[in-house]
Order: C-alpha cells, then structure tokens, then sequence
C-alpha cells in the first residue's frame, strides 16, 4: 500500500495503468486521479484499509527488504521530480532542514509513546541512509559514482583516463558540490527565519 501511496502523493495528474488480481484474474484498468484544491495534489480514491502482519524471524528480513525498496523508489522519483523542475529549492535540505524536519517529526509523533518514537526515527534513519547511498552512486565527480563512472570508461575504451584530465574533472565536481552544499546550508538557515 505505501507504494501506492507514494504514486498517489507524487503524482501530477497523469492517468495511471493498473494490473490487479481479483479471484484469480488479472484485470487492467486506467485510474483518473482527481485533483484536491484543499491539499494541492490529486487522489486515486485507495485507501489502506488491510490487515496487518506480525513480522518475527526471518519475515523481518523481507519487510525489511520491502522497507528500504520503498525508500529507493522514493528517492529515485524524487530525484526524477527535482531534474524536471517539478520541485523547488524548499524541497531539498541539508543538515539543518533535516534536524528541523526530525525535531517536527519527534514532536508530532512524541504524544503516541516511545514505541512510535523509535520506529519513526528508524524509518527517518532508513529514509536518509538510503539517500546518502542513492546520492554518493550518482554519476558526479568527487562522489564514488564518478569514479565509478570513470572506472567504466577505462572498461569501455581498454585503457585509463589520464591521471591529471580525471583530477581535473573530479576538482570540478568537488567545487561544484561545495557551492551547492554552501547554497542547501543558505537555504536551510533562510528557511528557519521564514
């Protein structure tokens, strides 16, 4: 269900294509979504209404697994959403917009106990290592997903790029991340005071 909700919130509109299974038959049908001036954003009309799974032993290992899968496709979708301009700069932060965000969040979740508290803060950890791991494979110089994608080149053309074009390339990468690390801080302090 949470997958489908994740459709469901980012989703700008377009008609979706569903495969479903009812007594055994697969069925295909193409949901609207319908758009909510209240909350600025558009429903499909499903709701979670299902039961709920004890996980113990070795299921953990599997919703676990559903668990960062999610994130995964979170982050990907998010990603795809910030490269298409369908994002703004309020919707990124650095350190500062994500202590903010985890102190809102521990507040919001505090009067539900230290059950709800601990495994909010755990998906909270999951949903950023799962972005700090997503981030650092992206093929950027100065991130290990440039490296990566010079090791792929030296695979492709049978020989190394030259040593000091590869540091020039990586020292542009590394200034420009620093500008848009100085710029995310800019934004997560301007945030603060707004």
């Amino acid at each position: 269900y949470r997958q489908i909700s994740l459709i469901s919130a980012i989703n700008q509109g377009e008609n979706l294509d569903i495969e479903y299974v009812r007594d055994g038959k697969t069925y295909t049908t193409t949901i609207v979504p319908q758009y909510d001036e209240e909350t600025d954003r558009y429903y499909i009309g499903i709701l979670g209404a299902g039961e709920l799974i004890e996980c113990k032993g070795v299921n953990l290992f599997k919703y676990a697994f559903y668990e960062v899968e999610y994130w995964f496709n979170y982050t990907f979708k998010c990603l795809k959403m910030l490269v298409g301009g369908e994002l703004s700069k309020d919707d990124v932060a650095g350190p500062v917009g994500m202590t903010q965000q985890i102190g809102e969040t521990y507040e919001a979740v505090k009067p539900y106990g230290l059950s709800s508290v601990l495994f909010t803060m755990m998906e909270f950890a999951t949903l950023i290592s799962v972005n700090l791991g997503v981030l650092n494979l992206l093929p950027i110089p100065a991130l290990d997903g440039g490296r990566l994608f010079f090791m792929l080149i030296e695979v492709v053309r049978g020989k190394p790029v030259p040593p000091e074009k590869e540091g020039i390339v990586h020292m542009i990468g590394m200034a420009a991340l620093f500008i848009l690390m100085v710029f995310v801080l800019f934004n997560d302090v301007t945030r603060l005071f707004r």
